[in-house]
């Protein structure tokens, strides 16, 4: 398996390399989320290398991936091993949907002359030590391919032509090879020598076994690193994240215990040894003591850079002061509880950095500022009492000691620049020649106080998406050189992409003639090389920027332009209303997250409404596709389903071709339409307020912004108040309020007019049925005596017969 160090669009590859009989077969892994997909890497005709190539006896070396042109390209290095129908031989083959076939190498290892780049050429005199490949790493910044085996090549233009660096010996193979990707490259050979280079450099250094090497690891067992003075061995070595080499080892010390050791290698410090180690000197015999000197081979005295920007908005990178809590004793040492509130502290401000994306811009750019800004005004008092050791938890958290620190006060070259369409990045280099002599073949050295013989040289990666321009002025009463340089984007990026995504990265190489490995320099780290800076350049949109709807801006706007500003009856502090009737005028902001600033967006965009929901934000929902088109496209304007439409519609007005309205930053007023077919027509009152609706509105400048390599895409809820009454459904509650009130009306009248006679009326048969009534009942009092002395009769006779039959 063959690992790819840079991952492409947030994915993960690898190479797998067949073996045995499946020697020339070749698949490419994709990581994402979590899965794993395989390709066979084949050409549009479902060939692979070696049946491009026409070989049965072919086997595929080594793969490398190039994505330095915004897409994918496979490298396939494969050995034609010999037969009765070939020789023995190595091809580039080159992937992009069909296989190319990239130069020849030669046979044999070329002659070069010193230590210099040797190019191919079918001219050249070749040597006597036939060529043996056996892999090959791309670097997509810098887009140089390097292939190493028992000589060390590299191509700068993806296998068209090679270099081959001739400080390497030929009787050494390169076991394995290892990138930086900031500008060096280190490897290790069979017998354990290790050596390290520098892109756009023509030698490569041997580090070890060296007399820089003997002075270095002499000097750290002084110091009492016992690693260095035991018998051990070479496991491997690779670059940290801090970009310094770094090497693993195994040790045995005097009593047979063997250990595994990772140890850091201040490769420009072991070199500056070896260089002194073998500059001729001159000794100096004076009358009391001797002294030798060093001749000067840097070609200048002394360089810095000036006129230097705050390194943030170029690097974009984010920083955040956290400070740990003060405790209040003599040792003034922290405690269990004082770190985990620390430990819980730096959690919590991690999430309010992910959570601080929000839709509407606001004033303040400091996630913490919603941490502590109802508890500043007891900060006095929580430092009072931790101070007299009176507190609940014995230590304070000082309120202050949280915040976003936009520009920091130390102003250093950045370690890569982003660059947006047309934006550019411009500094100064100060060379001062001073009593440095010139490093000639000439007998008799010249003077550098003429400043003639010290030039800078840029050199990009790619020039066809970056203009570097250099000025030269020369200070003639300092001696010295003063270079502005000034990196600038030439606006030929493709397409638009979301904020850090889809970057191409390139590398510009500014160099100091005669410098090369000649330039030391201590500083702070440690001992440096001087002459040579590389800067990342990265081309499309900057990480960290990001559009917000500008909603203190949009709510003075309307109220200036419509001579007044109707709220909801129930104002929201974080989601202001608008009133239906009055015309919208929406700003936006680009706000930079890295830098703390933000302008107004004067771009180009569509505004278009995606969902929404009447009465409340819990019956919101999003539409279709085709219901967005329907709602927000003119070319449906006659289905009478547009929710909005541009107030000053005229032939300036550019629409695309779905029948978007492109607006700008400074025309942007929108009437609300909400014709009768739309989700907003027809909307009944549920009380006595009008209707009332939650907007999903989503702002993007998509194909349509040339000002910017940003696509930026929005959306935000926009909640409308006020709504009308539908002219059929107003007309059906007007016709029922008459109803209604003639209705009432009638009753009145009749009550007034016809209430008397009416009254007597129904007082009359009142009285009527109450006398009747008073009759019936009287009729049924005088009938019950006579009724009961017949049933008594009736019961006595009935009984006196019983007692006759008796007797």
């Amino acid at each position: 398996m063959v690992p790819v160090f840079i991952s492409y669009h947030d994915t993960e590859y690898f190479y797998i390399l067949g073996g045995g009989w499946q020697k020339g077969t070749l698949y490419r892994a994709q990581v994402y989320d979590g899965d794993v997909t395989f390709t066979q890497l084949l050409d549009s005709k479902g060939s692979t290398a070696c049946e491009f190539m026409n070989s049965k006896a072919c086997q595929v070396k080594w793969a490398a991936q190039d994505s330095s042109h915004n897409h994918l390209i496979d490298l396939v290095l494969l050995e034609l091993l010999p037969d009765n129908k070939q020789a023995h031989s190595y091809h580039l083959l080159i992937l992009d949907n069909n296989f190319h076939l990239g130069d020849t190498f030669p046979k044999y290892i070329p002659k070069g002359s010193g230590d210099s780049f040797t190019v191919v050429t079918k001219t050249q005199e070749n040597g006597t030590v036939t060529l043996h490949l056996r892999g090959m790493v791309f670097n997509p910044i810098s887009a140089i391919l390097y292939i190493w085996g028992n000589a060390l090549l590299c191509s700068q233009d993806q296998g068209m032509s090679y270099l081959f660096f001739n400080g390497f010996p030929l009787d050494q193979m390169i076991k394995y090879f290892t990138l930086s990707y900031h500008g060096e490259f280190a490897f290790v050979t069979e017998t354990e020598e290790l050596w390290w280079g520098q892109e756009g450099v023509d030698q490569v250094m041997r580090v070890r076994p060296s007399l820089g090497w003997q002075a270095f690891s002499s000097l750290q067992a002084l110091k009492g690193d016992s690693s260095y003075s035991m018998t051990h061995s070479l496991l491997t070595v690779f670059y940290d994240w801090d970009k310094q080499l770094q090497e693993v080892v195994y040790t045995v010390d005097s009593k047979g215990k063997g250990s595994v050791v990772k140890r850091e290698l201040p490769v420009p410090e072991i070199l500056s040894y070896s260089h002194f180690s073998t500059t001729p000197r001159k000794v100096h015999h004076l009358e009391s003591f001797s002294a030798f000197s060093f001749p000067l081979t840097c070609p200048f005295f002394w360089e810095h850079m000036a006129d230097l920007p705050h390194p943030e908005p170029y690097n974009r990178i984010q920083q955040y002061l956290t400070r740990p809590p003060l405790v209040p004793t003599s040792l003034g040492l922290q405690t269990t509880a004082s770190l985990a509130t620390y430990q819980g502290l730096l959690h919590h401000l991690l999430h309010l950095h992910s959570d601080y994306i929000m839709d509407i811009g606001n004033p303040v750019h400091n996630p913490t500022w919603r941490w502590w800004k109802d508890k500043v005004i007891y900060a006095d008092y929580y430092f009072y009492m931790a101070s007299n050791g009176v507190s609940s938890t014995g230590f304070n958290v000082e309120m202050g000691g949280y915040s976003r620190a936009y520009m920091s006060s130390e102003i250093t070259f950045p370690d890569m620049v982003y660059l947006d369409r047309v934006s550019s990045f411009s500094f100064s280099i100060y060379i001062a020649c001073g009593s440095a002599k010139h490093l000639s073949v000439e007998e008799k050295p010249r003077e550098l106080s003429d400043i003639n013989y010290i030039w800078l040289s840029a050199e990009v990666s790619n020039n066809h998406y970056i203009h570097v321009s250099v000025t030269r002025n020369e200070l003639l009463n300092r001696g010295a050189v003063l270079y502005k340089v000034t990196v600038k984007d030439r606006g030929l990026f493709p397409g638009q992409v979301l904020a850090g995504e889809g970057l191409l990265a390139f590398n510009l190489l500014l160099r100091v003639s005669s410098s090369e490995m000649k330039c030391y320099q201590q500083k702070d780290q440690g001992i440096g090389l001087r002459g040579l800076h590389r800067v990342p350049i990265y081309i499309g949109c900057p990480p960290g920027n990001r559009l917000a709807f500008d909603i203190t801006t949009t709510l003075e706007k309307c109220a200036y332009n419509n001579k007044r500003y109707f709220n909801c009856p129930k104002p929201d502090p974080i989601m202001p209303c608008f009133y239906y009737e009055d015309l919208f005028y929406p700003f936006f902001l680009i706000q930079d997250m890295v830098s703390g600033e933000s302008e107004r967006f004067l771009g180009s965009y569509t505004f278009k409404v995606v969902g929404g929901g009447a009465y409340s934000k819990d019956h919101i929902r999003l539409y279709t596709p085709e219901e967005v088109l329907m709602y927000n496209s003119l070319n449906y304007s006659s289905q009478r389903t547009l929710v909005w439409m541009f107030e000053d519609m005229d032939s300036s007005v550019n629409i695309t071709k779905e029948g978007f309205v492109v607006m700008h930053g400074n025309t942007n007023n929108i009437r609300w339409m909400c014709q009768g077919n739309s989700p907003c027509g027809n909307m009944a009152a549920q009380s006595l307020e009008a209707p009332d609706y939650y907007f999903v509105v989503e702002v993007s400048n998509k194909g349509i912004d040339l000002s910017t390599y940003c696509d930026y895409a929005l959306r935000f809820i926009l909640h409308v108040h006020g709504f009308p009454l539908d002219p059929s459904r107003g007309l059906f509650y007007m016709l029922m309020t008459l109803a209604t009130i003639v209705g009432i009306l009638v009753c009145f009248i009749v009550y007034n007019c016809c209430g008397p006679g009416l009254k007597n009326l129904l007082k009359a048969a009142y009285q009527a049925t109450k006398h009747k009534s008073h009759a019936e009942h009287e009729s049924n009092v005088s009938l019950a005596p006579s009724i009961g002395d017949g049933v008594h009769r009736s019961r006595d006779s009935r009984q006196g017969l019983s007692l006759t039959s008796t007797n």
